[in-house]
């Protein structure tokens, strides 16, 4: 294998990780809060990219479009924590039940409004020669979008009152509630954030995931397979898991074809595995 192949396959696997953390990064933020696995972030990362995609498609600018699917993600998931996650919050099972037939309920809407097999959104086009590999574009842009957001959120979380706060909720619920932190409002933040967190990365990811009413079970397994890989209340270690994935797919694709989308998703139902039982 030349060093070209090397690079090429290097950087498809970090882009491809990238989404993968950053999904996994809105998985873990809802579950920060609230102690429950957004089961349905697939299907609301979905919504958001498609009224994207519909907002360009209608000859709005790139920029409203992104808004707008992102603004739709946030408040789907934000409405899912406030309508489902928080009235049963003493039983995670059964949050994580309802969030599943939401999901379902949400994937038929879509599929009535957007029917076709899939849906266009621009994608940064182009591609480098760099040692002899093809790197496409995208894939830098992706790298460096998700890297951005990341250092932004940790940012946030550390010198803001806002991520002291989500911070605090986070760590102990009484104790955030007696120095007069609003918990309830904070656990509709992490989801509603996560959700946005989630559009992006589908919107990224437009290139390599179709946009389909039924298309966002793909990019939610990886997603929450490296958040339980992680640990659910460590979003900071989910880049190795989601490295491992992208690693599978990509590697897997280059020498397997097809394959590889087989493997990495044998790979994330083995993480998931691995964390249900650790």
């Amino acid at each position: 294998m030349s060093v070209g192949i090397v690079v090429q396959l290097a950087v498809d696997c970090i882009a491809a990780a990238s989404l993968y953390a950053l999904v996994g990064l809105a998985v873990s933020l809802a579950f920060s809060g609230s102690g429950t696995y957004h089961l349905a972030i697939g299907q609301v990362a979905i919504a958001g990219a498609l009224v994207a995609s519909a907002a360009v498609q209608g000859g709005w600018p790139l920029w409203i479009g992104v808004i707008a699917g992102l603004t739709l993600g946030a408040l789907l998931s934000a409405a899912a924590e406030r309508g489902l996650v928080a009235p049963a919050s003493s039983s995670p099972l059964l949050a994580a039940v309802l969030l599943i037939a939401a999901a379902v309920v949400l994937r038929e809407a879509l599929q009535g409004v957007f029917p076709r097999s899939a849906y266009a959104f621009p994608t940064v086009g182009g591609t480098l020669q760099v040692a002899g590999g093809l790197v496409h574009v995208a894939d830098l842009v992706t790298i460096a979008v998700v890297a951005a957001v990341a250092v932004a959120g940790a940012l946030t979380l550390r010198i803001t009152s806002l991520g002291a706060a989500l911070r605090i909720t986070a760590a102990s619920p009484s104790m955030a509630e007696r120095i007069g932190v609003d918990t309830g409002a904070m656990r509709a933040l992490a989801f509603g954030v996560g959700g946005a967190l989630a559009t992006a990365a589908a919107l990224l990811g437009a290139g390599r995931f179709p946009l389909a009413a039924a298309g966002g079970v793909t990019l939610a397994l990886r997603g929450i397979a490296a958040a339980a890989a992680a640990g659910p209340r460590a979003p900071q270690r989910v880049v190795l898991p989601a490295l491992i994935i992208a690693a599978v797919e990509v590697v897997g694709g280059y020498f397997l074809g097809g394959g590889g989308e087989a493997l990495s998703d044998i790979a994330a139902v083995g993480l998931i595995a691995m964390a249900v039982w650790r």
